[in-house]
């Protein structure tokens, strides 16, 4: 970039694991361009989140406003420049229609027209880390190590979600995050995450907490059953009461999904469960996370179901085998 901007304005992403991720990549802006306005573009309901900006949070809903008729919307802002994260290409042509002089990006999805720089990627998308695919759009120099994704929360915020739960938080417990919005082939069975309870708790004594989205509700149920120890919470909390949960838990287990990201960027311990994703490119970037997977010879697949029907990338990780997981970080003192 030739000469540093004054407005800088970042289309984050849609996914609320890929947005976490991308938080490294924010802050590397940050430190980029000290002086400069750093505003952001958020999918609708994300605004709870303390995601790094400096200057102004702009929401989208996709429902609401075409991404084109929501580009036209901002050319009065007087933005220099526009990093766009996403790889669709409604999120370039929200870009290009916004008239902003600077539009960097990555090719693909027949984009390279819409975007001023169309960036190709160094090596096949998926093959490393999707925050050093981030980082690359600033500047391939930068090391991953020193930006990973992270999410400060203050005492007093944190204090008035919890306060806010309609439920009461235990003094010690562990979370269970059962779902994940992709589909079946990044979802641990049922059965294990039950069986896993029941193992944790003889072993243990600790309260686990189920926690998740609407469409949730249902593995909860199955999980919970007959186990008075295991309370099932899904669809019973906000964005930022989840996050102010994760703050206080010993542990997450979990699959790969949005509420993984969430801990990763607290740097709190967790055990993450992969399936059909690969750890290389979405794996959680924290120094207390075990990952979990098969490695299997048609994994990672990325299919949001078992082209075999089998999904033995996930039943093989059994219970007996995270437990021994969880047995090491409740060992310790964090």
């Amino acid at each position: 970039m030739d000469s540093i901007p004054t407005k800088i304005l970042i289309r984050t992403p849609n996914w609320l694991g890929d947005l976490v991720m991308s938080t490294g990549f924010l802050r590397a802006v940050l430190e980029t361009f000290p002086d400069s306005q750093v505003d952001i573009i958020l999918k609708s309901g994300f605004e709870t989140l303390p995601i790094p900006h400096r200057g102004e949070i702009i929401l989208f809903d996709k429902n609401k406003d075409s991404a084109g008729k929501f580009g036209k919307s901002l050319r009065h802002k007087n933005y220099d420049c526009f990093y766009v994260l996403p790889p669709s290409f409604s999120s370039a042509w929200m870009a290009f229609q916004s008239k902003i002089p600077k539009r960097i990006g990555y090719a693909g999805e027949y984009r390279s027209f819409l975007l001023t720089s169309a960036k190709k990627h160094e090596i096949r998308p998926g093959s490393q880390h999707l925050l050093k695919e981030y980082l690359g759009l600033l500047s391939n120099d930068l090391d991953m190590g020193n930006y990973a994704p992270r999410l400060e929360v203050k005492h007093d915020w944190v204090k008035e979600q919890l306060d806010s739960c309609a439920f009461k938080i235990p003094e010690k417990f562990v979370v269970f995050t059962p779902g994940t919005i992709y589909g079946p082939s990044k979802q641990w069975p049922v059965e294990h995450f039950r069986e896993l309870g029941k193992q944790l708790h003889k072993a243990f004594g600790y309260t686990i907490l189920l926690l998740g989205t609407i469409d949730d509700v249902e593995s909860g149920t199955k999980i919970a059953h007959n186990h008075d120890w295991i309370h099932n919470y899904c669809g019973k909390t906000t964005l930022a009461q989840l996050l102010a949960i994760l703050t206080k838990a010993q542990l997450l287990v979990g699959n790969d999904s949005g509420s993984m990201h969430l801990m990763a960027a607290l740097q709190r311990p967790q055990i993450a469960v992969f399936g059909s994703t690969s750890p290389t490119w979405t794996g959680p970037i924290n120094a207390n996370a075990t990952v979990m997977s098969s490695n299997l010879t048609c994994s990672p697949c990325f299919s949001r179901t078992c082209r075999f029907g089998h999904y033995d990338c996930l039943t093989q990780i059994n219970p007996e085998n995270i437990l021994a997981e969880v047995q090491k970080h409740l060992s310790k003192v964090y």
